[in-house]
């Protein structure tokens, strides 16, 4: 006799909740550090909330700075103290530094070098990656690109009439400066006016990129119930992600195409000195390299790291600086007198001055410390098993180390949810912090060790350059019946930190006309 579909399904639940609960108790018989409860079948997952770093860090507060969370069949370790992050990207960063499977990354960016483990080829490429766009010598000689996307960037906005997005010209400058260095192309704007020769893609190519950039950042913070659950079969997919995985992929596999066909056949009219060679020129050379088994699909995810990771992380946090400052009339007055002090009113901010604003260089610190582009750092991986604190922690386990609340933590920072950045100036308790996890690990929007962030000078130099010079050329206001003071700071979860209520302002220049 048959089963009625009721009753299939009752058993299939008792066998789901069966198999949980020995897989728990299987862990259980380990030393596993503190945390809440898990529920048969979803674990913890019902605690996250819409900003799960939120919510982890208030577990944290009662199970510790080391805490087990089960997501799902998965047992993760969050890491909310400067103590316990050291421990896992320094201390033991060559067992931890490998990432869990992530359905939305194997389809998207099967072969990118931030979401998969570190292999021979992934290495090279970041050594590429590194060297080709965020060096100490491709900064230097891509300042001409910065300085004309910057002179671009006050020109439009000084057109601007009412109140307008400011993030809009973040993404814009970020956007057209590292496509510039990565493919010689100028992708958003309004056509090629900054004063020098090179290609500016059309309409067309310019709304596509938008829409996969957009698309592509809703898609990766989607939940895929395989990242969680191992027993479901491939075809389980509530949500219908795999089909929009696929059809992301491909869309972002006939951009990438289209834009190396032309940069080949640029490159063949106009062949470059070796000086003047992009990140894809020398990504294309990789392809012929003995050495390594470099694949057009390696090369493409390279580039989509740097037009996105790049781009998304400078926006967000030139964004998030620019509303504390607002919100701050003491702290704008010290950004003012500085900006006057140094540059003056009759010329522009220059990327020479960037290393004389100390205080600026402070108040970009501390919008890091506590909007991290990324709250809670791509999750880490262990391949053998170890111990962390006294604490048994099994091969495979997944490692969130929480950048947003060892941000905001009273243990580390006094008054921690405070905007001050005289604590990162001469005589602070945070004077000469290291932004790049090595010595110091009382703020970590970058990461650490192996899995630094390969863009993070590039990021730096970018936010306090934009950031100041909006200041400098423009006083600034809110919409009519906006107090600064009292401006909506709410966050949401995507990708990247970003601000839950774009930032709209008013600008009005400050400067000579003839500036702009």
């Amino acid at each position: 006799m048959a089963l009625s579909t009721e009753a299939l399904l009752v058993v299939a639940v008792a066998l789901l909740v069966i198999y949980a609960s020995w897989a728990l108790f299987k862990q259980q018989k380990l030393n596993l550090p503190p945390g809440p409860t898990p529920l048969p079948i979803i674990g913890s997952l019902h605690l996250l909330g819409t900003l799960p770093q939120k919510s982890l860090a208030e577990l944290a507060k009662k199970y510790g700075p080391v805490m087990s969370v089960w997501l799902g069949q998965r047992l993760f370790i969050v890491a909310t103290s400067p103590e316990a992050a050291k421990e896992f990207l320094k201390v033991q960063d060559a067992n931890f530094c490998f990432r869990p499977p992530f359905r939305a990354a194997k389809v998207l960016v099967p072969k990118d070098i931030v979401l998969h483990d570190i292999t021979p080829v992934n290495r090279h490429l970041r050594k590429i990656f590194v060297s080709e766009l965020t060096s100490a010598r491709r900064l230097e000689a891509s300042k001409n690109i910065r300085a004309e996307e910057l002179a671009y960037m006050l020109r439009t906005v000084s057109k601007e009439k009412g109140p307008f997005r400011v993030n809009t010209h973040f993404h814009i400058i970020t956007t057209n400066i590292v496509s510039r260095m990565v493919l010689s192309k100028r992708f958003l704007g309004e056509g090629d006016q900054t004063g020098e020769a090179m290609s500016a893609v059309t309409n067309s190519t310019a709304f596509e990129f938008i829409s996969i950039t957009e698309d592509m950042a809703r898609l990766m913070g989607a939940i895929h119930p395989q990242d969680y659950f191992n027993f479901l079969p491939e075809w389980f997919d509530p949500q219908r992600l795999e089909p929009q995985f696929r059809k992301q992929a491909t869309r972002m596999k006939l951009f990438y195409t289209k834009l190396v066909n032309e940069h080949k056949e640029e490159r063949r009219k106009n062949p470059v000195s070796e000086d003047k060679k992009t990140m894809l020129d020398v990504l294309l050379e990789q392809l012929e390299n003995p050495e390594f088994d470099v694949t057009e699909e390696h090369v493409s995810c390279t580039i989509w790291d740097a037009l996105m990771a790049g781009t998304d992380t400078t926006m967000v946090t030139s964004e998030w600086a620019m509303t504390e400052i607002l919100r701050n009339p003491a702290i704008l007055k010290e950004v003012r007198a500085e900006l006057d002090r140094v540059v003056g009113s009759d010329r522009t901010v220059q990327e020479s001055d960037v290393p004389k604003l100390k205080y600026m260089q402070a108040v970009v610190k501390e919008t890091l410390r506590l909007h991290p582009p990324v709250a809670m750092l791509i999750p880490h991986l262990n391949m053998n098993p170890t111990k962390a604190f006294g604490y048994d922690i099994p091969s495979k386990t997944r490692v969130f180390v929480n950048s947003w609340g060892i941000g905001r933590d009273p243990k580390v920072w006094d008054e921690p949810l405070e905007f001050q950045p005289k604590r990162f100036l001469e005589g602070g308790l945070h004077a000469g912090m290291d932004l790049q996890g090595q010595q110091q690990f009382d703020m970590l929007p970058f990461g650490s060790g192996r899995r630094l962030c390969p863009g993070v000078a590039f990021a730096v130099t970018s936010v306090n350059l934009q950031v100041a010079s909006m200041f400098h050329a423009f006083d600034w206001s809110c919409p009519p019946g906006v107090e600064p003071e009292k401006l909506d700071m709410s966050e949401t979860a995507t990708f990247v930190l970003q601000k839950r209520d774009p930032l709209l302002v008013v600008a009005k220049p400050r400067l000579s006309l003839h500036l702009y």
